[in-house]
């Protein structure tokens, strides 16, 4: 059995809720379909990825369909684990994959892909907002366009422009084919533009960052830092995008507005899931963060940056509000070794978990099935500990 296929056989014992999986999921089964939608996910995914990116030479390309495709045919398959549609489950695939790759390209400085999601923002999302610190909203274009005037580099080609955004609008007309139009509205909003334009805003930080004295840095955006960076993992939009499926088979299932516009389960995913799963993702690579100037990019990353202001807001975001837990929280981070990330991971861990089970019984009755899907992606966020570099071997 691959690397991957461990870890997914990992996620399916359910390390942080034990019942997130049924107990008769069948890794060989799994691994025929999986296998399925991979075929079809690069069947498809090639020439959007050739037509959106024109200056890679084929085995650019294809080294790209090898970086993306197992990791993110694998996430889905494993997360929607009763959906046997191959079509629809490459269809999902192929969204995630686009995802990835225009963040990926963004975070290299490729400043093409990032007015070409201005450009998609501008034309299918003008009005939409993402949160900001202190409960402020700011316009998800608004956001790339600061990203675009702050750029040092000559402006893009506008070829190259034309190319990326082609690939972008792919993206939007899929979602439609996933569900219903009211469903695909929602959608673009969360994962696809809320997804980018946080990436965005957390790029311009880690660029202030770099050219401010740190003392300042922090008592000015500490909190911005942590509305960004939480908000970049999307777990409403990600859970929705699969909850599509099973929506696509049983059309009596709760619309995803519906769902969401319920406090408790937008409370759960745009809080405490979505502050977990950027621990589990940056206590996974820390290491890689460290060195991240010799990949032509810095990030900022809470376990390589853990001033009180920012280890303070974090936890208060959750609803930490004790000063002891903020106290032991921040002896932890300072330790910089592995008994205090996994002490963190642990708290964020019981975070999710105490989450989950607060949720009134009347948010099971009517969303079951996104919640369901949610222990999941919880779960895979979870084998992020493991870092980048393990999930891609």
């Amino acid at each position: 059995m691959t690397n991957l296929g461990r870890l997914i056989e990992g996620v399916w014992q359910s390390p942080v809720f034990g019942d997130s999986y049924p107990s008769t999921a069948s890794y060989r089964a799994f691994a025929e379909k999986m296998h399925d939608v991979h075929s079809c996910f690069i069947d498809r995914f090639r020439p959007i990825v050739r037509d959106g990116l024109p200056e890679l030479e084929p085995a650019q390309i294809e080294r790209l369909l090898r970086q993306l495709g197992p990791k993110t045919t694998a996430f889905c398959s494993s997360v929607a684990v009763e959906i046997e549609d191959v079509e629809r489950l490459a269809t999902v695939s192929v969204i995630f994959g686009l995802l990835f790759l225009c963040d990926s390209l963004m975070d290299g400085g490729d400043l093409a892909t990032v007015a070409a999601v201005h450009r998609l923002l501008e034309a299918h999302a003008p009005d939409l907002t993402i949160p900001a610190a202190n409960n402020a909203k700011r316009l998800a274009s608004f956001v790339l366009r600061g990203e675009l005037d702050a750029a040092k580099a000559r402006s893009p080609d506008p070829a190259i422009v034309d190319a990326r955004f082609r690939a972008l609008t792919a993206t939007v007309g899929l979602l439609p084919r996933l569900s219903y139009p009211e469903d695909a509205r929602v959608l673009l909003g969360s994962p696809v533009a809320g997804f980018l334009s946080h990436g965005s805003a957390m790029r311009q930080l880690s660029q202030r960052y770099l050219e401010s004295e740190k003392d300042a840095f922090w008592d000015a955006h500490a909190d911005d830092l942590v509305a960004h960076s939480i908000g970049s993992i999307q777990t409403a939009g990600t859970v929705a995008v699969v909850y599509s499926l099973y929506r696509g088979e049983r059309p009596e299932l709760p619309m995803i507005e519906q769902v969401l516009a319920n406090p408790a389960v937008a409370h759960l995913c745009d809080r405490l899931v979505d502050a977990a799963a950027r621990i589990f993702d940056d206590v996974g690579d820390q290491d890689v963060d460290r060195s991240s100037g010799s990949r032509g990019w810095f990030d900022l990353n809470i376990f390589n940056h853990p001033d009180r202001r920012l280890v303070a807001s974090y936890m208060r975001f959750v609803g930490m509000e004790d000063e002891g837990v903020i106290a032991r929280a921040q002896r932890d981070f300072d330790l910089d070794d592995r008994a205090g990330d996994e002490r963190i991971v642990e708290l964020f861990v019981d975070v999710v978990r105490g989450g989950v089970a607060q949720l009134p019984a009347e948010c099971w009755q009517h969303a079951g099935v996104f919640l369901m899907l949610c222990k999941r992606v919880i779960e895979s966020g979870y084998v992020n500990t493991l870092g980048d570099a393990a999930l891609g071997e």
